[in-house]
């Protein structure tokens, strides 16, 4: 009887492990460029243990951020929703914020929450000032702790973090640099698997790193291995800010393995748009964008393919490579998958859970990928091996401007406009441009959405 009833008890232990829901820690960095990490070509920044995640997961060449900058680019990464398509299109500014998310929009995290998985977001959010509906907690995160501003995130060592609805106050300011936030941020995403380890969670790491200043302490051993290089400090910063991103990133990894979660759970990286040059930053110093033209704002290729790196021992396949064609859009749809939830109509997203799982041949595939900005105004689409761009657009109709044509399978660096000699092709992009894009309530080609609102001014007056 006694054995009988092991039995049985150990099929009960076998039958939860395969219900268990797989866990998701989504880690999107600020301002890395395609080049900079050595999975994809970097030789003089370390990034030993990103390098090792590709040797042991899935590399993508051919990925893409929502849009160049910031705030439209998370928010296709949280709706599903490519930058024709979502509500945010740019970096609309308030004093103490970025344009919301409306209520009434539907995020990954809300569908988490709906599949019964612990939400949090930890890092840089973009989508909302604080008491707005798009702050986080009221967008399907149980629990924040980072930067709900995006000009707050530029520094480092800020005189204060948000815990929630709360405001933690630091020990920086008046040249002290004592608390620095990318220690912190690491710390909590650790905390938050650990308190969340018996139940599926979602985790999205939104890293600061390298965004905007380059700060590092002195004393960081990640900073201290470029100290007798004969660069310029700010070079030294640079590379020692994604360093010390990517020890973070193996230390959250490692994490997981020592809680027995690692084959439950996949873990991607990736960043929200292409290289900077703010802070001093230098993008031709450490070729910053591989072999793409362009960087951060550029809708060139450099401003918009990103590394992404996917890992999930025992699901994914170590040292695999694929050219498939991702976008930040696609998150949306291969979360709800995994968590078994439907994803929401109308998005422009397709899962790449079968691509993740080695069924290439069976992964859907996307026609084309769209991408748009705004203040200054630019667009562009990548369909097969072409690319045809507007890096300045003033108006919806696309025959009013400089419409640029490039081969990638030819042309990786964009080197050669070939749209002369291929006027049927920019007329069928033409065309796309046109069906791709929806009217925006303060986005739109032609306006500039900069200029401050009442509400921004009654904001900044309090």
């Amino acid at each position: 009887m006694k054995k009988l009833f092991t039995i049985f008890l150990l099929m009960g232990v076998a039958l939860c492990a395969a219900d268990k829901k797989p866990n998701i820690v989504y880690i999107m960095c600020d301002d890395l460029g395609y080049g900079q990490v050595g999975a994809y070509g970097q030789t003089m920044i370390k990034t030993p243990r990103l390098d090792k995640m590709a040797a042991e997961g899935l590399k993508l060449s051919d990925y893409y951020s929502g849009t160049s900058v910031c705030a439209p680019s998370r928010c296709a990464l949280m709706t599903g929703k490519h930058v024709g398509h979502c509500y945010i299109r740019g970096n609309k500014e308030y004093p103490t914020g970025q344009e919301p998310i409306p209520a009434a929009t539907i995020t990954v995290a809300e569908k988490m929450k709906e599949a019964g998985y612990s939400t949090a977001l930890i890092g840089k959010w973009g989508l909302g000032y604080p008491g707005s509906e798009g702050e986080p907690n009221k967008q399907g995160f149980d629990y924040f702790f980072g930067y709900n501003d995006q000009k707050h995130a530029h520094n480092h060592f800020p005189s204060f973090i948000l815990k929630n609805d709360e405001k933690i106050q630091l020990k920086n300011g008046k040249g002290k640099e004592l608390e620095y936030t990318q220690y912190m941020l690491t710390s909590e995403a650790k905390q938050f698997i650990t308190n969340n380890k018996e139940n599926p969670f979602f985790l999205y790491l939104a890293y600061v790193i390298p965004h905007a200043k380059l700060q590092i302490p002195g004393e960081d051993e990640c900073f201290k291995m470029y100290e007798k290089e004969s660069w310029p400090l700010n070079q030294k910063k640079h590379a020692g800010m994604i360093s010390r991103m990517d020890k973070d990133i193996g230390s959250i990894m490692d994490h997981l393995r020592s809680l027995g979660l690692d084959k439950d759970t996949l873990v991607v990286f990736t960043s929200d748009n292409g290289a900077h040059q703010e802070g001093g930053a230098k993008p031709e110093f450490f070729k910053d964008s591989g072999p793409l033209r362009g960087i951060k704002r550029s809708m060139y290729e450099g401003g918009i393919r990103v590394p992404f790196i996917a890992w999930w021992p025992g699901t994914i396949d170590a040292g695999r490579e694929s050219a498939h064609m991702g976008a930040h859009w696609d998150l949306m749809p291969t979360a709800c998958e995994m968590a078994g939830v439907s994803a929401p109509a109308g998005i422009d997203g397709i899962s790449y859970l079968e691509l993740l799982k080695g069924n290439e041949k069976a992964q859907k595939k996307h026609k084309y990928l769209y991408f748009e900005l705004h203040s200054p105004t630019k667009r562009g689409i990548r369909k097969g091996d072409w690319v045809c761009l507007q890096e300045k657009t003033t108006a919806l109709d696309p025959s009013k401007d400089k419409i640029g044509l490039y081969n990638l399978k030819e042309d990786l660096a964009q080197k050669n406009d070939l749209a002369s000699q291929y006027p049927e092709k920019v007329a069928e992009f033409k065309k796309l441009f046109l069906e791709a894009h929806t009217p925006a309530k303060y986005f739109e080609f032609g306006k500039n959405h900069r200029k401050k609102t009442k509400k921004a001014k009654k904001n900044k007056k309090k």
